[in-house]
């Protein structure tokens, strides 16, 4: 239940500090971005925002319930009606609030949109991209121009919103801080793969801890960091249901917003996939001859090993490198240019290191 006071608000889930600003344990430590938020609520003055949670890096900051309690226990409500220039001997009801709903919060610049409904039209903010693509190419908005060298992906967020999805990729350089600009991003809808594929060329690292991600959702199933044939990073995400995509840069932090809303023809069948395997072709059903396998591992030492089998025994087997394995997912391709006819099981991954016995993943094809 909202508290209305001027130009301030407190509630159970989420903590407004005058003008809607407020920290992010995302931007730095947790602990010390909550102690900004305390001396704030303390002990900011009536005539303007407290200098403790302003900051061109700083986005709105979500607080459990546990958190508020706390903050509840610390803070008394004259307290409160003191840092929004109330009378500090008043009481809750002494002083009628001076609007009939909370102040409009104003983000920082910069900040990634919040991930509530707003005024225009009363959307989720991932269904007010104006681009949305189905298939091929994705018209890609937002920010342009700005290098971004030695770049790396710091991590890939995803959440669900009525309606939507939303995947935000964060960018930032080699040492972890966050980057300004972007860079060079282009994105397509892989609709046959029932992929998303984001490219970034200028992106050569990825954090260790984000180099994949199981969201689970409905229109964004998973996503992985994959390294490609050229040097450069993409991220795939892959498809849990038909969607539409919109592609959004944003700087000062540089981050790539990703939006899904349900539509389009349908995806096929999800790609086959193991702990260090996945394969993006073949699909299940029918297949000819010459017959490639394609996806991307982080296989022991990059080595990928393809086999045909039919009937349990293998008829035939390939090997290839992958681009990558310690640092990011790699890119893997294998032909068959002949072999089985008939019901064949197409099988992907490596033999252990440890005892040699097959480890990997398999998709039922019909040969011809």
């Amino acid at each position: 239940m909202n508290q209305v006071v001027p130009d301030c608000v407190v509630r159970a889930d989420f903590v407004q500090v005058r003008c809607g600003v407020g920290c992010s344990p995302a931007d730095g430590d947790r602990n010390a971005c909550e102690r900004q938020v305390d001396h704030a609520l303390a002990s900011a003055p009536a005539s303007k925002p407290s200098a403790a949670c302003l900051g061109s890096s700083m986005s709105p900051l979500r607080v459990s319930l546990d958190r508020m309690k706390r903050l509840a226990l610390l803070t008394s409500t004259a307290l409160l009606f003191a840092a929004c220039g109330g009378d500090s001997n008043a009481t809750p009801t002494a002083t009628p609030p001076v609007a009939t709903s909370a102040p409009t919060a104003t983000p920082p610049a910069g900040a990634t949109p919040a991930a509530t409904a707003t005024a225009a039209g009363d959307l989720p903010v991932c269904l007010q991209a104006q681009r949305y693509a189905s298939d091929g190419d994705i018209a890609v908005t937002g920010a342009t121009g700005g290098a971004l060298e030695r770049g790396q992906v710091l991590d890939v967020r995803w959440n669900a919103h009525a309606g939507c999805e939303r995947v935000v990729i964060d960018l930032g350089m080699e040492d972890g801080s966050a980057a300004a600009a972007p860079g060079t991003v282009s994105a397509s809808v892989l609709r046959d793969l029932g992929v998303v594929r984001v490219r970034l060329p200028d992106v050569e690292s990825v954090d260790p801890d984000a180099t994949e991600r199981m969201t689970g959702g409905e229109l964004a199933s998973a996503a992985y960091v994959v390294r490609s044939r050229d040097g450069g990073l993409y991220v795939d995400l892959h498809l849990g249901g038909p969607a539409e995509v919109a592609v959004t840069t944003l700087a000062d932090p540089a981050r790539v917003v990703v939006d899904l809303r349900p539509g389009g023809s349908a995806i096929p069948a999800p790609a086959a996939s193991a702990v260090r395997v996945v394969m993006l072709t073949p699909r299940p059903g029918a297949a000819t001859y010459p017959l490639t396998v394609t996806g991307y591992a982080r296989t022991f030492e990059a080595n990928v090993v393809a086999r045909l089998v039919q009937g349990g025994d293998v008829v035939v087997e390939d090997h290839t490198t992958a681009t990558a394995w310690t640092d990011a997912w790699g890119e893997f391709s294998i032909t068959f240019a002949e072999g089985p006819a008939g019901a064949v099981e197409v099988q992907a991954g490596e033999y252990s290191a440890r005892d040699g016995a097959w480890e990997g993943t398999a998709v039922a094809v019909e040969l011809r």
